[in-house]
């Protein structure tokens, strides 16, 4: 490429001195001519150039060393290289996010690069919760003034969609909640309009209501299907779904999920109600909101 650059040089030379020397002319610029018709077949470029060069003659080289001239990024590319952090793969729910919120809001430059490098690579393991990762990236996109912060924060988002779409293919075929997990996630995520994420979430909804007909006992499922009823404003549903599920399963965890929906939605009676039978079978809360929030 430097060769071709060097060559058109010489030839926007060529048609210039042509303009000076008039004496010349005719020699100089046939010269360009041949010298435009063979750049042309040596770099197999378009024959209309050779025309092109005429009536833009004698800057049509330059024009085109400045079109071709590989163009230097004004952004510093992110790299995926992860440096290794120290953890001891930790469920999401232990780490705090505030740190990188903070980050993100007051930060210098390279600290909101640094917060988004590291919420990339915890995302991407799954110790930071997906839709919280994917919130806080596009979050950083539609508030953050710098173009590079920008452009790297976009980066690091198209690269979650490319894993969450991996992750989401290769479970597709297990019949597995996992596929449902990563279609919430996605449903969830940026990438879609909200038609296409009601869709989606009824998809999944029917593929976890199918999972559950043939292993009932899958908490995993059940609190899955709870969330994806939720967004979908389906509270009989799930209303219907704990009742029935609750009179046969009387595990510590669906006890939680129950009582922190009936919470949310300030049926304090029947939180009362589950509460009795949950301390009745020795229970103790695992869940850190509702330690916080019923046992003090």
């Amino acid at each position: 490429m430097r060769k071709f650059f060097v060559l058109e040089f010489i030839l926007f030379l060529i048609g210039l001195f042509s303009l000076i020397y008039k004496e010349y002319f005719l020699t100089l610029f046939l010269l360009y001519l041949v010298g435009n018709a063979l750049i042309t077949i040596i770099y197999k470029l378009d024959l209309c150039q050779v025309i092109l060069s005429i009536f833009m003659f004698p800057y049509f080289p330059l024009i085109q060393f400045f079109i071709l001239k590989e163009q230097t990024p004004h952004y510093v590319p992110l790299d995926f290289e992860y440096k290794p952090i120290e953890t001891i793969n930790p469920s999401y729910k232990t780490i705090d996010l505030a740190p990188f919120h903070v980050m993100l809001k007051y930060g210098d430059k390279g600290q909101k690069k640094e917060a988004i490098r590291l919420i990339l690579e915890l995302t991407s393991k799954e110790e930071i919760d997906f839709n919280e990762g994917l919130k806080m990236i596009y979050t950083t996109i539609s508030k953050e003034n710098d173009q590079d912060v920008i452009l790297y924060a976009t980066e690091a988002l198209n690269y979650l969609e490319k894993i969450l779409l991996r992750k989401l293919y290769e479970s597709k075929d297990k019949n597995s909640v996992d596929y449902a997990r990563y279609s919430y996630y996605y449903a969830n995520s940026p990438f879609l309009e909200k038609e296409q994420k009601i869709e989606l979430l009824n998809s999944t909804k029917k593929f976890l209501e199918d999972f559950i007909k043939k292993y009932p006992y899958n908490i995993d499922a059940l609190t899955l299907l709870i969330k994806i009823l939720e967004d979908l404003e389906g509270h009989e549903e799930i209303e219907k779904l704990l009742e029935l599920k609750l009179a046969k399963i009387k595990s510590r965890e669906l006890f939680e999920i129950a009582i922190l929906y009936y919470l949310k939605h300030r049926k304090h009676s029947k939180v009362k109600e589950l509460l009795t039978e949950f301390h009745s079978y020795k229970y103790t809360f695992k869940n850190e909101s509702l330690k916080i929030l019923l046992e003090g």
